[in-house]
């Protein structure tokens, strides 16, 4: 039999929690970078929000079931509800704790330094949708403070749907103590390069690099540096700016004593394959226009429109001249280095690309991301140190959480001794 009140309190409570998943859901939706269609934005932060609601939602059920508030719920079986529970905790877990539980994983690798050099590596933060929030920035930036690391490498996927303002939504990171070096990874620069939709309106008040400028975070792209810092007193120096020159920046540290620089930190920034293809169709295009003779001139409108066509393409292809000008540059410097290298990389199947036999051998860290088109090609673990033709290559577990919410893997710092 119905207990009226119980019953009606329930159906109450039950209709407010689902309109809180669908009105905030869809409230946060409009603050996420709106880079892809909304429907594609809102289930996944509907499904997020969800879990939250899932202590009250096994409390009505609790409640239902003791009060035999409905008979179809009065004749479930104490078995069924449990199982209920369960998976309803299980989703509260993977989705709200799980990534609260940051870890660190220690790890020590053979490099050949004069002097040993210790790093904290975070891979994939995807701060944004469902990751990077104040209480995941502020925990994460407590402990690698409290770390005794020379430097900081973060090997990019450092967005995923982040809100318009993204230099507020970094901001924590400039309270750490630590040089922080970085690449940024395909989808990075994806974001970088979407400054405006097509209404011109701005999907991100600042650049990804813009926010880098303004933390004091080091995004080394495709340059070179040599590893620790230099050290004066109590301060490390380090820097990129403009990216073309090292220049200097200071972060207060716990080191005291001067330390030598015993290896060379390269950024190997990824650069996508269509990105390229698209350069080198324009530089042939560009050659057979300049065979072509100059076609009569139509109205102005059009020729605006071919104007603007011609000024991007023109931009597109000098910008993919520069990369790959830049590759050619790195790898000589790799080549060329004298101390043992160490590599940044936001995904591990870049070792295809290195130098052949390299002596010693680099080390690549990276984050798991890798193409489909290299699935196969490297052996051993997914995460991890495992061994290359090419390189020593370390896969970072990552912090982040992209595609649906949950994480059954703890947020890892890999904490790599060099020697």
């Amino acid at each position: 039999m119905i207990d009226h009140p119980i019953y009606t309190l329930g159906i109450i409570i039950a209709t407010m929690l689902v309109a809180y998943v669908i009105l905030w859901s869809g409230l946060q939706t409009f603050n996420a970078n709106p880079s892809k269609r909304f429907m594609r934005i809102w289930p996944k932060l509907a499904l997020y929000y969800a879990a939250y609601t899932m202590p009250i939602w096994a409390l009505l059920l609790i409640a239902g079931w003791a009060t035999n508030v409905t008979p179809m719920l009065g004749q479930s079986s104490l078995l069924w509800i449990l199982l209920c529970i369960a998976v309803m905790g299980l989703y509260f877990y993977t989705v709200i704790v799980q990534p609260s539980r940051l870890r660190l994983r220690r790890q020590t690798i053979d490099l050949g330094l004069t002097t040993p050099l210790t790093v904290a590596v975070l891979a994939d933060l995807r701060i944004g949708l469902y990751s990077g929030k104040p209480r995941h920035i502020r925990k994460l930036i407590a402990t690698i403070n409290e770390l005794t690391v020379d430097a900081v490498l973060i090997t990019g996927d450092w967005l995923y749907y982040p809100s318009a303002d993204l230099v507020g939504q970094l901001m924590l990171f400039k309270g750490a103590n630590k040089p922080i070096y970085t690449v940024m990874s395909i989808s990075d620069l994806r974001y970088q390069s979407m400054n405006t939709t097509k209404q011109g309106q701005p999907l991100l008040e600042d650049t990804l690099a813009c926010a880098f400028d303004v933390l004091d975070i080091a995004c080394i792209g495709q340059k070179c540096l040599p590893l620790p810092p230099k050290s004066t007193g109590n301060v490390h120096t380090y820097a990129i700016k403009d990216r073309q020159d090292i220049s200097l920046s200071t972060k207060t540290t716990k080191r005291i004593d001067p330390v030598q620089q015993t290896a060379m930190l390269c950024g190997w920034q990824d650069v996508p394959k269509h990105y390229l293809k698209n350069t080198l169709k324009n530089i042939e295009s560009q050659e057979y226009q300049k065979q072509v003779p100059a076609a009569p001139q139509a109205d102005s409108c059009t020729n605006s429109h071919e104007n603007n066509h011609l000024k991007k393409h023109s931009h597109e292809t000098n910008a993919g001249i520069a990369v790959l000008a830049d590759k050619t540059a790195l790898r000589t410097k790799i080549k060329q280095a004298t101390l043992p290298v160490i590599i940044l990389a936001a995904r591990f199947d870049n070792v295809a690309d290195l130098p052949k036999a390299l002596q010693p051998r680099p080390l690549l860290i990276a984050g798991a991301a890798k193409s489909a088109e290299f699935k196969g090609k490297l052996t051993g673990n997914e995460r991890g140190l495992y061994q290359h033709g090419s390189a020593q290559v370390f896969v970072s577990s990552g912090i982040g959480t992209r595609g649906l919410p949950f994480r059954l893997h703890c947020p890892t710092i890999d904490v790599l001794t060099i020697r």
